[in-house]
């Protein structure tokens, strides 16, 4: 029953088991789609003066993240990516990852004021993709660790890279 949770939770309520339509590869970007209505959720709550909420959902997603990760790998076992590369750790199913990069990503939008939701998360969505998935260093160092830290501090990275575009973008345009 634990590794059926793991599962659950890692692969952010099965939205990484769910089939490429179009490009193969697509986990990470279902994951971080999925991951927008508790981005949205802890931005309504951080607005309404409820910030400390923010923080501790994203504290929340990183041990659940820490928890589920080692059990759903285990549970999934080994993998073939998109690349057809077998993999054993951080298979693209798991996106929790996804889910704390996307929440680190909006994390200064609780701070600021921002006019669009829409725009703003859409703008956080594609952000945070394309950092997911250029790892800058030092993304890199924790993309290559085997392990549950691993497994979310590159996405950790992203999101801080990502959070801060965003954030230039709606000092700047007044998004």
């Amino acid at each position: 029953m634990e590794n059926k949770i793991a599962v659950f939770v890692a692969t952010w309520c099965y939205s990484g088991l769910i089939p490429p339509v179009i490009l193969t590869g697509m986990a990470g970007t279902y994951g971080s789609f999925f991951s927008i209505p508790l981005c949205c959720l802890a931005l309504l709550l951080a607005r309404q003066g409820w910030w400390p909420l923010y923080c501790v959902i994203l504290i929340l997603v990183l041990l659940l993240g820490f928890w589920s990760v080692p059990k759903a790998e285990a549970a999934l076992g080994p993998k073939t990516d998109w690349r057809g590369k077998i993999k054993i750790h951080d298979q693209n199913q798991i996106v929790i990852d996804e889910t704390f990069g996307m929440l680190v990503t909006c994390c200064p939008l609780a701070m600021v004021g921002f006019n669009s939701y829409l725009l703003v998360l859409g703008s956080a969505f594609a952000l945070f993709r394309f950092f997911d998935i250029v790892k800058i260093p030092p993304a890199t160092f924790f993309d290559k660790m085997k392990n549950a830290w691993g497994v979310m501090f590159d996405d950790f990275v992203a999101g801080i890279y990502a959070a801060i575009v965003l954030l230039l973008l709606v000092l700047t345009l007044g998004l």
